[in-house]
């Protein structure tokens, strides 16, 4: 399967450069060959068309290096990966894990970005039983009423990240007149729901709340609406070409550094974002559980590996789909490769302490979710004279209340 726009030897060169990279704390090698039970094969769902195009080919090469440093190899079994596109549709999602389970005969589903597609596929993947590690999508209820035994998630939910920022943005920045913005589906209305939530709470005021669809080319109305109101600042959820085209219209409307914008890493992310806008947002402020600068020494090994092989900082999604191959391969070799026993891997999925680049990961037992560190992001101009996420704050070990909420 080609690679995007690098190439395997590169992947593998990096590698070799990035001799010494953790696995659940513990130097970085591949199995030895033979304790295995034949072929792994996985199929890698995400999003390679439509709005969220950059960002999965962004997960997809997150995958491919974690497999490139582990020779092909998981757990002593060679490993096939199968990569379908789910064009950020849930019907698509649904069609494409199908056939990944029922054609494919996959081991292991994982990816997927858009949360509407993760929810759409959870009953297909749970009736299936099949093993599945959601590495984008972030939707609150699959860490809630629509949790399965043999799904995980090695990565936030949207509530983690919402609630977050608006108790940062409560106590640090200002509790009157906020505007908020994002891109009507569900994880829009998650996230500002979550932000709303939580800002009311620390005694915050919300003023209009505005909504586009997915895919909008044009924010002028908006963008106008918010330059009248003077709001004290945004808080604002936009991903992929959303998050570029809200961002350049934002510093074309001349509201950059006038009205500060707060939101979710995502709006921000380091690769499919911040390379692609002006250094007018320099100063917004993103929660979120990745950063370059997350400061674990397997995120500066990843970051070097991940710049070598592809010439830029990574973002959510790369991080993301290098994240979810370590989580699988921890998994696996400890039950020695086999994974027939589904509730084994479960156990084992369960009992993982894992140095990741997102910093620690440990699994909550109630719903199978990732209690991960979320970090505040200040978008600042690095050494190189390039935006960079930096890491201003730390909320530690933050976890889903799962089906309390």
């Amino acid at each position: 399967m080609p690679l995007t726009d690098f190439t395997r030897r590169r992947f593998l060169a990096a590698s070799a450069a990035s001799a010494g990279l953790t696995v659940g704390g513990l130097p970085f090698a591949a199995p030895a060959l033979g304790q295995g039970k034949g072929e792994l094969r996985i199929g890698l769902l995400t999003s390679l068309s439509g709005p969220f195009a950059s960002l999965g080919e962004s997960m997809r090469a997150g995958l491919q290096l974690y497999l490139a440093q582990a020779k092909d190899s998981i757990a002593g079994r060679p490993v096939r990966l199968t990569v379908e596109d789910d064009q950020a549709k849930p019907e698509e999602g649904v069609r494409k894990v199908r056939k990944l389970i029922e054609q494919d005969k996959v081991d292991i589903v994982c990816g997927v970005i858009h949360s509407g597609v993760a929810l759409a596929i959870r009953d297909v993947v749970a009736a299936s039983n099949t093993l599945t590690f959601i590495a984008g999508g972030s939707a609150n209820n699959l860490a809630r009423k629509a949790a399965s035994r043999y799904v995980f998630r090695p990565t936030k939910t949207n509530w983690m990240l919402g609630s977050t920022a608006g108790t940062w943005a409560a106590e640090k920045i200002s509790k009157k007149n906020v505007i908020t913005i994002a891109a009507d589906y569900a994880a829009g209305r998650e996230y500002v729901d979550d932000f709303v939530a939580s800002f009311k709470a620390a005694g915050g005021q919300i003023g209009r709340q505005l909504w586009t669809p997915l895919g909008t080319t044009d924010f002028a109305p908006l963008l106008t609406d918010i330059a009248a109101a003077k709001p004290d600042f945004v808080y604002t959820f936009f991903a992929g070409s959303d998050a570029v085209r809200f961002l350049q219209q934002y510093q074309d409307y001349r509201l950059a550094g006038r009205i500060p914008l707060v939101g979710t890493g995502a709006a921000f992310d380091q690769e499919d974002v911040l390379t692609a806008v002006g250094a007018g947002i320099k100063g917004a402020i993103n929660t979120f559980h990745q950063s370059p600068t997350v400061p674990v020494a397997a995120n500066k090994l990843f970051v070097d590996a991940y710049r070598q092989a592809r010439g830029r900082l990574p973002g959510e999604f790369s991080t993301s789909g290098y994240v979810a191959g370590q989580v699988i391969a921890a998994a696996a070799e400890k039950v020695q490769g086999d994974l027939g026993d589904r509730d084994k891997v479960r156990d084992a999925v369960l009992g993982l302490d894992l140095e990741t680049p997102y910093g620690p990961m440990t699994f909550d037992p109630k719903n199978n979710q990732a209690i991960l560190n979320i970090y505040v992001n200040e978008v600042r101009v690095g050494a190189d004279g390039k935006l960079v996420n930096e890491v201003v704050h730390t909320f530690n070990g933050v976890r889903d209340p799962g089906a309390a909420a």
